[in-house]
């Protein structure tokens, strides 16, 4: 067993960290970023969002006002997690459990659009976004299961959750950036080809 009981170890210690009450301040930090990222974007280009709910088969015609419906709702979702996370939990979690399920239908049907899932408007449907909105559900499950604070501000602590939190987010996003730079830097490492004379 040796190496799978350590793994096993760790995961539980993580896994009693995150619903811990300080890592439940930092996990609902961290969503409340994500849904605040994801619903500004919508709110700026709400006929994209419009259009990715036509290619997700929730509605038939792209209205921009449900773009900047869904937007709002998110920056909606994102002040609650950072004021009312014990609240706007059971609010996330369903919500991210079905962008899940809408992710993996689309998949399953052989969908390519550009999902506008978390703000990417170039990126198209792939098992990477099923992925990483799996990932927040399961999270935001965790959260829901955990310690969250019915107000943020119970403690002395928020501000230390939240740097916390703002340090993984931008983990996150400096990790996003590495494949698209690795692309563009393929043929610097790649040696030249020597011309014959």
């Amino acid at each position: 067993m040796g190496g799978f009981a350590l793994a096993a170890a760790m995961l539980r210690d993580g896994l009693e960290a995150l619903m811990a009450p300080a890592g439940s301040g930092v996990l609902s930090w961290f969503l409340a970023a994500v849904f605040a990222l994801s619903g500004i974007v919508k709110l700026r280009r709400p006929a994209l969002a419009a259009m990715a709910l036509v290619d997700f088969q929730i509605v038939r015609r792209p209205l921009p006002i449900l773009g900047w419906l869904l937007g709002a709702v998110e920056v909606a979702l994102a002040v609650g997690l950072a004021l009312v996370p014990a609240v706007a939990v059971f609010v996330a979690v369903p919500l991210l459990w079905l962008f899940t399920g809408l992710i993996a239908r689309g998949l399953r049907g052989g969908e390519k659009f550009a999902c506008f899932c978390f703000g990417e408007s170039d990126g198209a449907l792939s098992r990477w976004t099923l992925a990483r909105t799996g990932t927040l559900a399961l999270l935001a499950t965790v959260l829901a299961l955990g310690a969250p604070r019915r107000w943020r501000w119970d403690t002395g602590e928020p501000w230390l959750e939240l740097v916390a939190a703002a340090s993984l987010f931008g983990m996150v996003v400096l990790i996003r950036q590495v494949p698209p730079l690795l692309r563009w830097n393929r043929g610097v490492f790649d040696p030249a080809p020597v011309a014959e004379a």
